[in-house]
């Protein structure tokens, strides 16, 4: 039996539930803290013992693993984090601003009081289905697939950050950091794409990608 491949994170990114994300965040504003940050800070979900959430405004935040550095993908403004688990979840993965970012911060608790209180389940019960596949494609996506089927994958997801995020990237670096893959068969494959004129890179730099296709 032939493994199965999830779907990949650039196609299951399509599926964000924008306006339940929306509604959730427009109750949660009026009990928030609004804050700045620049690009490479480290952004927590908990102060001096009190669990927090935390809503991206504006920006873009790496989320990757503490235990190993694994790069486990990329949050994309309007966001909301630090809701979607019973149990507290900052031992385990670091957000870290990519770009300078407005966020807003209110307590945990405060969070769930209005969810439960203004009856807003079924909007709540959507981000969460959406987090659930998000956690899967980024655990199993790569099941079943050759490595340069996977740094494929990584390459479409690449191309459709921001300009200003791909322009800052190294691709080689990208793709080890989302998928553990070695930093010589990543550049032997690459070299072979780039030869093949299905992908440019200029200085690490992606700069088209042609074939798209699976």
């Amino acid at each position: 039996m032939n493994p199965k491949a999830a779907m990949p994170i650039h196609t299951l990114t399509r599926f964000k539930p924008h306006a339940q994300i929306d509604r959730l965040i427009h109750r949660f504003l009026p009990h928030a803290q609004l804050k700045q940050f620049s690009a490479h800070r480290i952004l927590h979900l908990d102060s001096q013992g009190e669990r927090l959430c935390l809503i991206l405004l504006e920006g873009l935040v790496d989320i990757s693993r503490i235990d190993n550095g694994t790069l486990k993908g990329t949050l994309k403004a309007p966001f909301v984090a630090g809701i979607s688990h019973p149990e507290y979840m900052g031992n385990a993965f670091r957000l870290m601003s990519v770009t300078a970012v407005n966020v807003a911060i209110l307590p945990y608790k405060t969070a769930m009081t209005i969810i439960k209180e203004q009856k807003m389940w079924e909007d709540y019960s959507n981000y969460l289905l959406y987090i659930m596949g998000l956690h899967s494609a980024l655990s199993h996506y790569s099941i079943g697939l050759r490595s340069r089927e996977i740094i494929r994958d990584c390459l479409v997801d690449l191309m459709n950050e921001s300009e200003q995020y791909r322009l800052k990237t190294n691709s080689c670096k990208y793709i080890m950091e989302k998928t553990g893959l070695s930093r010589s068969g990543v550049m032997s494959i690459l070299a072979e794409m780039k030869s093949e004129n299905i992908i440019g890179i200029q200085r690490g730099v992606l700069t088209f990608i042609n074939d798209t296709t699976r």
